[in-house]
C-alpha cells in the first residue's frame, strides 16, 4: 500500500505545522508515504497511490474524495476541520492517533457518492438558511463551533420561508422552506445530526425541509438535532429519493459545506456505492 497525505493549512482553527511530523512518526516503515499540500493536489500525479487520505474538514475530505472517486482509489479521513460532519458519521476518529490507527487497521466500505449539477459532494449539500450561513462563514473567514454560532445567529433573524418546488423520482410537490438539506451522510458537523435515517450505503438520498422556527422553539430545535432521532414534526419533513429535481431554491448553495452558486434548476443523483472509504472496524 501507498498512502498520499493532502493537507490543508486553512481547516480548522488553526493548522499545526507539528501535525505532519506527528503522522510521520506513527506511520510504520513499512509502508510509503507521501503528503501533499492541498493547493498542489489537483496537478499532482497519484497514480502511483493507493489510497488518498484528506486532513482537514468536509471541504478537504470533498476534494479528496472526488479524486478517489474518478481514479477509483480509496479515501481515508484525519477530521481536522470545523465540523468534520462525515468523519464523525463514519466513527472516525478527531484523535490523530486513533485516526492513523484506522488507517492501518479498519475496514474498507463502498460509500455513496453523488452529484448536484454536475458537482460532487459525499456529505451533505443544501441550499436556504445552511447555504446562507456557509457562504457567510466562508466569507468572513472565521472558523470553529464559536464561529459558526455567531454566524448563525447574526443570519437568523434577517432571513424568511420561501416556496420550493422538489420532484423526488418523478413526484412534485411544493412547499414553504427555511432550509432544505441533501443528505448523503447524517450530519451537518459538530455532532448536529439532520437526517438520522441517513444511510451512506442505500443507494439514496434523505431529504429534510425545515421550516423557520420561532425564537422560542429554538432550544427545542438544538435537541433535536442532537437527538439522532430525527422524525417529521411541525418544523421537518423528511423524504427519500435516488433523483431530485429542485426548482426556485435560490441561487445560494453548500456542498458538503463549501458555498458555490447555482442559478438554473437543480438536479440531484446518487452514485450508489461508488467510492471505497476506510472507517474503524
Amino acid at each position: 500500500m501507498k498512502f498520499l497525505f493532502v493537507y490543508n493549512k486553512k481547516a480548522g482553527k488553526k493548522f499545526e505545522d507539528a501535525l505532519i511530523e506527528q503522522i510521520s512518526v506513527l506511520m510504520p516503515q513499512s509502508i510509503d508515504f507521501l503528503f501533499v499540500d492541498i493547493q498542489d493536489f489537483n496537478t499532482y500525479d497519484t497514480t502511483s497511490f493507493d489510497n488518498l487520505i484528506a486532513i482537514g474538514g468536509d471541504g478537504t475530505v470533498n476534494t479528496v474524495a472526488q479524486r478517489a472517486h474518478i481514479e477509483a482509489k480509496t479515501l481515508g479521513v484525519i477530521p481536522k476541520g470545523s465540523g468534520d460532519g462525515l468523519a464523525r458519521f463514519l466513527g472516525i476518529s478527531r484523535n490523530t492517533n486513533a485516526a492513523i490507527d484506522t488507517l492501518l487497521h479498519g475496514k474498507s466500505i463502498a460509500i455513496d457518492t453523488a452529484h448536484i449539477d454536475g458537482l460532487f459532494f459525499v456529505n451533505v449539500a443544501g441550499a436556504g438558511f445552511e447555504a446562507e450561513v456557509a457562504h457567510k462563514f466562508g466569507a468572513e473567514g472565521v472558523r470553529g463551533l464559536m464561529g459558526y454560532a455567531k454566524v448563525i445567529i447574526e443570519s437568523f433573524g434577517g432571513r424568511e420561508e420561501q416556496k420550493v418546488t422538489i420532484t423526488l423520482d418523478g413526484k412534485k410537490k411544493t412547499m414553504p422552506f427555511f432550509s432544505l438539506s441533501i443528505a448523503n451522510g447524517a450530519q451537518w458537523g459538530n455532532n448536529f445530526e439532520i437526517a438520522s435515517a441517513a444511510n451512506i450505503q442505500d443507494g439514496l438520498l434523505d431529504i429534510a425541509i425545515m421550516r423557520k422556527p420561532k425564537w422560542h422553539e429554538i432550544l427545542g430545535l438544538i435537541t433535536f438535532l442532537r437527538s439522532k432521532k430525527q422524525e417529521n414534526n411541525r418544523l421537518f419533513t423528511y423524504y427519500k429519493a435516488e433523483e431530485i429535481d429542485i426548482k426556485k431554491s435560490g441561487k445560494h448553495w453548500h456542498v458538503d459545506g463549501e458555498p458555490v452558486i447555482l442559478k438554473r434548476k437543480k438536479r440531484v443523483k446518487v452514485k450508489p456505492k461508488s467510492l471505497k472509504t476506510i472507517v474503524p472496524q
